[in-house]
């Protein structure tokens, strides 16, 4: 399919088109409870299995634990309309869908597209998808109705120093590296565990991140409003649109007579 599809509140959307960004979050912060759930086990599996040494397993398991809180997301779809999608993001009925070209999202800075698989277990997750991106889109087969499709953002290392420092902190957070804290004065301890946990984001204090579209023409291909929404709604829509110079294709007629 060329198009993507986010179904979004009316205020959302007025928000998304005047700054020009897209609002990404940190996955904790979805209703589902399970989120990066399979990347986590993975990652918990790889430490069970460590043998006190720093092997690849190991590391790699750290570097995405790592990451894993420095990361971003926003839930788009790849089905152009259903019931479900209208009722689940309902929004009093004043609800919205933005349609985007696949080559157009590709464009956006540091972002990558990730199409959702859906699992029964994790044993199945790690037989089919074993890699970082895999383990991040995969999700349990109760919400397969979204056919969702990720756009994700997130940290990635310069360079192998600057992923050594990253495991550095990770390992001083951790109290594994009491050499660190012991070549720093009492009085700054406190200022540096902060400074760590900024760097890492270990407790998500950093939720959110924008992703700018201001440098892609015409990112939003068209805007369709909910079936429900009442007239004064659809005519407020649709002069914003106007002012914006987006194409505005009216209320959906998923429900009118065939």
């Amino acid at each position: 399919m060329n198009k993507i599809y986010r179904y979004t509140s009316f205020e959302s959307f007025v928000d998304t088109v005047i700054r020009k960004k897209l609002t990404f979050v940190h996955p904790s912060l979805w209703d589902d409870p399970y989120e990066l759930h399979y990347l986590y086990q993975e990652i918990e599996s790889k430490f069970k299995k460590s043998t006190g040494k720093l092997d690849t397993d190991v590391l790699e398991a750290i570097l995405q634990y790592i990451i894993a809180n420095k990361l971003y997301a926003q839930s788009w779809t790849s089905l152009d309309e259903s019931d479900a999608l209208w009722r689940i993001y309902f929004h009093g009925g004043t609800s919205l869908r933005i349609a985007v070209e696949r080559e157009k999202a590709k464009l956006l800075e540091g972002v990558e597209i990730i199409e959702v698989n859906y699992v029964d277990s994790y044993e199945e997750t790690v037989k089919k998808k074993k890699d970082f991106y895999g383990l991040i889109g995969t999700k349990r087969k109760a919400f397969s109705h979204e056919n969702e499709v990720r756009l994700v953002k997130h940290y990635k290392y310069s360079d192998v120093d600057d992923a050594e420092e990253h495991i550095k902190a990770f390992f001083a957070l951790s109290g594994k590296l009491s050499e660190y804290f012991g070549k720093i004065n009492i009085d700054q301890i406190k200022e540096e565990v902060d400074k760590l946990v900024k760097k890492l984001n270990s407790n998500i204090q950093e939720k959110t991140q924008y992703v700018s579209f201001d440098k892609v023409d015409n990112f939003i291909d068209s805007v369709m409003l909910n079936p429900f929404a009442p007239g004064w709604v659809d005519e407020t829509l649709r002069l914003f649109c106007e002012k914006n110079d987006l194409c505005y294709l009216g209320k959906s007629t998923l429900y009118n007579d065939f």
